[in-house]
């Protein structure tokens, strides 16, 4: 499983919803998978300066996204590196700060790279409830596992 955390909703470039392309794993979820000892993988797509200063989720890999593809060169890396680091049918679960770039990220994965299990954090790591985003109170509010 892959989850990638981060920020979701609408791309000002492409006036795309990819909150409603995506598949959502919350907290309950994530308990849950806890819970039955299923394997999953989260994935941080923020960038490394709020990765290291805001926290993190424990044992998360880092693979930035740039939000609203304002930086294709990172894009591409960042396609190539979840390509490298994990099988199309891996569970991922991506996570940034408030689902945006998570949700364009996970739509990117399953459209171009044919991933078939990836989630995106509702609420990201911090927690918002804006609307046309996926809302959530947030990895941290939620009691999920933390990492400073």
């Amino acid at each position: 499983m892959l989850l990638c955390a981060g920020c979701a909703g609408h791309s000002a470039a492409d006036d795309v919803d990819y909150t409603a392309l995506v598949k959502i794993a919350d907290a309950a979820t994530i308990r849950q998978w806890m819970e039955q000892g299923r394997s999953f993988s989260v994935v941080d797509v923020r960038s490394t300066t709020e990765y290291e200063n805001d926290g993190h989720v424990p044992d998360v890999d880092l693979h930035p996204y740039s939000i609203y593809n304002r930086d294709p060169m990172r894009n591409e890396a960042f396609m190539e590196e979840m390509e490298v680091a994990f099988e199309p049918d891996a569970t991922i679960v991506l996570i940034c700060s408030h689902a945006m770039r998570a949700s364009q990220a996970a739509h990117d994965l399953q459209r171009k790279a044919g991933f078939t299990n990836v989630y995106v954090f509702p609420g990201g790591y911090e927690g918002h409830h804006m609307q046309g985003y996926p809302s959530g109170d947030g990895w941290k509010s939620a009691g999920l596992p933390l990492e400073d």
